[in-house]
């Protein structure tokens, strides 16, 4: 089992353990046809929308999720729909000095399971809810096919 200890989620910096630039990013001006098919080919399940003439400041979030409720189910035109129609806004972020016990917290309060991290203003890297567990389960190394289970089956181990 994975041992999650709440006194040391209360002592590691989210960005630590974050995935850092560069990362998948498309403008708020995109078609949804355009962003599924950059999720598709970059293997990733979320992009962030930025808005490049402020600095890289994401200003949404639009995941698979959210093309399939959205668009697909509503019937929209993948390719005439933009990603400021569907993306999750008002964005939910954390700065990079957060701790992971404070991400999990939030996490848990806005029923998310990614946060666009940021400094400032400036995107600097995402977290999800599977990197806090890979983290875990690297710092519990035996056979742990509990958190396998909940990162993805073990992909990362098959890496």
């Amino acid at each position: 089992m994975i041992n999650i200890n709440e006194k040391e989620a209360e002592t590691i910096l989210i960005d630590t353990i974050m995935t850092p630039l560069p990362l998948v990013v498309a403008n708020s001006s995109d078609s949804i046809f355009k962003i599924s098919n950059l999720m598709k080919e970059r293997k990733v399940g979320s992009i962030i929308i930025i808005n490049r003439d402020d600095q890289n400041y994401p200003i949404g979030i639009i995941t698979e999720r959210d093309i399939v409720r959205r668009v697909i189910s509503d019937n929209k035109d993948p390719k005439h729909t933009k990603a400021t129609e569907i993306m999750s806004k008002p964005l939910i972020t954390i700065e990079t000095n957060t701790y992971v016990y404070d991400v999990s917290v939030k996490m848990v309060k806005n029923k998310i399971r990614r946060l666009p991290v940021v400094k400032g203003k400036t995107l600097s890297g995402i977290v999800t809810i599977t990197d806090i567990l890979k983290y875990f389960h690297e710092k519990n190394k035996e056979n742990n096919f509990l958190s396998k289970a909940m990162i993805r089956y073990g992909k990362y181990w098959e890496e």
